[in-house]
């Protein structure tokens, strides 16, 4: 049975902060997580590696046309963060 527990790391031990389920006396292994690689381990399989095309590769005119194409006809953006504000949550 694996049961994720969280723990804290004080004066030399480790001081449990959940429950834990165990006999007197049962051994168990330890894997120790950073909060960095328990967020790695758990997004792993949502993650999607790409790889960003070089500097030079980049045809920025042709960028700048493309998000322009995108916004036309629309209010300015600062206008719509403007109105979102005001409405609220």
């Amino acid at each position: 049975m694996s049961q994720p527990i969280r723990a804290v790391y004080k004066g030399g031990r480790l001081w449990l902060l959940d429950p834990v389920h165990l006999t007197e006396g049962q051994g168990i292994r330890v894997l120790i997580l950073s909060e960095e690689e328990r967020v790695r381990a758990a997004l792993g399989d949502l993650v999607v590696p790409f790889s960003t095309p070089a500097e030079e590769d980049v045809d920025e005119e042709a960028l700048a046309r493309e998000v322009e194409a995108g916004f036309r006809g629309q209010p300015p953006l600062s206008d719509t963060i403007l109105e979102e504000r005001r409405a609220g949550p």
